[in-house]
């Protein structure tokens, strides 16, 4: 098994197709097929199925995608971390965040971080706690910036408890119960949640589960949205309300439009952690990163929650 074959594994699935990969690689297409054949003899398995339709994964396949691209992301990450022990800063951090972590940490500190090391190229992608840790683990992410519940504790991952995640009752300016300071006051109220395609859960989760402790029956969810910003408009513009981290509605972006109903009963627990893989250490650039996310997180929040690392 090479690095090129892992390459050629993972481009073909990246772009669905033999000839899209064989262009991206810029590579007979003929090489790359047999480069996937030779991957799927050595291992004596079959890892793509092929048809005219194109071309899908085989249950080993996905789960050979996550070593591989592991795998060759580890290989990149080697390569920066010798070029910055040089001295060359250089290389890409990719990092995973939920709504309120980015509010709260990686704006304040980003701009920062990139005045010390402008050619470093970082990436955010942002979704949903399970969508990231999924990410981690095949190394599509370096790290993530998420919510996880007291008890989660994985023993691949490094998690780093940073301050308690502070969930509220979005509306819009002006709502008729935007004053009321009970979740029984809002049992006739209708609800949109975000709900991306593929994932269950989140905050929707947590409404259901205060509406159960207080025997309020199911909360009336009449909309889902895919994105945080459909969430957001839809309530901006109408009765409904939301579930999501309180500091939304104080960015400069929605303060002009959204507040937080101050309700007095308590969500699930959940803590703001900073999660990554035990067996990939950060490159120079990363960890100077992740130490001055911690640090800010310590600044504005005091000290850690607590800490757990599998």
């Amino acid at each position: 098994m090479t690095l090129v074959q892992l390459r050629v594994f993972c481009a073909v699935v990246e772009q669905g197709s033999f000839r899209a990969a064989a262009r991206t690689l810029d590579i007979a297409q003929s090489t790359l097929t047999q480069a996937i054949q030779g991957l799927e003899g050595e291992l004596g398995v079959t890892l793509l199925n092929r048809s005219h339709q194109g071309i899908s994964l085989t249950a080993v396949g996905e789960r050979f995608l996550v070593r591989a691209n592991a795998i060759l992301r580890d290989c990149e990450l080697a390569s920066q971390d010798v070029m910055q022990s040089r001295g060359e800063d250089e290389g890409n951090i990719t990092l995973g965040v939920t709504s309120e972590p980015l509010a709260e940490l990686l704006l304040p500190v980003v701009k920062r971080f990139v005045e010390r090391f402008p050619r470093v190229q970082v990436h955010v992608t942002s979704g949903y706690t399970k969508m990231l840790i999924e990410r981690i683990r095949d190394g599509r992410l370096d790290f993530a910036l998420a919510p996880l519940a007291p008890q989660v504790s994985d023993v691949d991952l490094s998690i780093e408890r940073l301050y308690r995640s502070m969930p509220s009752v979005i509306a819009r300016k002006g709502h008729p119960k935007a004053h009321v300071t009970s979740i029984r006051d809002l049992v006739d109220c209708e609800w949109v949640s975000i709900r991306p395609a593929g994932i269950v859960g989140g905050a929707e989760n947590r409404l259901v589960s205060l509406f159960n402790t207080e025997n309020l029956g199911a909360p009336k969810v009449v909309l889902t949205a895919e994105s945080l910003l459909e969430t957001l408009h839809i309530v901006c513009e109408s009765d409904y309300l939301t579930i999501e981290p309180r500091v939304l509605s104080e960015l400069t972006l929605f303060s002009g439009a959204l507040t937080s109903i101050p309700i007095r009963e308590a969500f699930d627990p959940r803590d703001v952690c900073l999660v990554a893989r035990r067996s990939a250490p950060f490159t120079l650039a990363t960890q100077e990163l992740v130490s001055m996310l911690v640090s800010y997180s310590r600044l504005v929040h005091g000290p850690a929650v607590r800490s757990t690392a599998g």
